[in-house]
């Protein structure tokens, strides 16, 4: 059994713990910079309210699958907190408000199965990548996130089953800057709305990964914005894009850089 207490090292700047049997958080270093706890089967953190206040933290990664004693932990205090992902969170709520991470430019959700909508307050305003997976709830809510306000937005991941939704993006839902659209796992999405690219005049990148039921790109086409447009796992699609014999091919044939595999 390994367990691990956190050290206090003055001059700690990084510090990941992966796969331990039992780690106790009791203080962390005033120069901690990035913190990741991963795939640890136990992990407790001292009810102290001040723990973490002193720290300037830059990169936070918690990974609370499995065993967690977690009583406290006030998030509020990392202004200088730039990318922050948590995994396996299982409360319906956040124990944070992102819009009060006014530097925070990387947020990353994994496997939230109870959350239902970000706190009131929303993102923060200078979040350039966001990323969600297997969120199903709060994914349901989107509409409501006020991505279209996100001007900063350049990156968008998205990872879910998208229960009763058959086309993906909805008009204005997502913000006009950005620059690239990740799909991956979305087992049940079958078409691209054409009227929620409209206004995506900066997209250069589209991505669609591993979704077996996904049939069809917009019939009016994609942006001429758009150099590069990759499609794998998708058996549905790919003899109707194949290159210059696909009887949907004419709609993709002016993007630069096209893979479907």
């Amino acid at each position: 059994m390994l367990e691990v207490s956190i050290p206090k090292g003055d001059s700690i700047i990084e510090l990941h713990l992966h796969r331990c049997d039992r780690v106790l958080v009791n203080g962390l270093s005033t120069s901690l910079k990035k913190f990741v706890l991963r795939e640890n089967r136990y992990t407790e953190f001292s009810v102290e309210q001040n723990l973490l206040k002193n720290t300037i933290l830059e990169e936070m990664e918690f990974d609370f699958r499995g065993f967690v004693k977690f009583p406290f932990l006030d998030l509020r205090c990392y202004n200088s907190l730039s990318r922050l992902c948590i995994k396996g969170w299982c409360l319906p709520s956040l124990p944070f408000a992102p819009h009060l991470f006014t530097n925070l430019h990387s947020l990353s959700l994994f496997d939230f199965p109870q959350l239902e909508s970000f706190p009131s307050g929303g993102l923060p305003s200078n979040l350039s990548i966001l990323g969600i997976f297997n969120c199903p709830k709060l994914i349901a809510s989107r509409e409501e996130w006020g991505l279209f306000q996100l001007n900063s937005l350049k990156v968008f991941v998205v990872s879910d089953d998208f229960e009763n939704i058959e086309s993906f993006p909805e008009e204005n839902l997502l913000p006009p800057n950005l620059n690239y659209l990740y799909l991956i796992k979305c087992s049940k999405l079958r078409i691209m709305n054409y009227k929620g690219f409209l206004h995506l005049k900066s997209l250069e990148d589209l991505c669609i990964r591993n979704c077996p039921s996904f049939e069809r790109l917009p019939e009016e086409g994609l942006r001429n914005s758009l150099s590069s447009l990759w499609i794998s796992d998708c058996p549905l699609i790919k003899e109707q894009y194949k290159k210059e014999e696909g009887e949907r091919w004419h709609t993709i044939r002016h993007i630069p850089s096209v893979t479907i595999t």
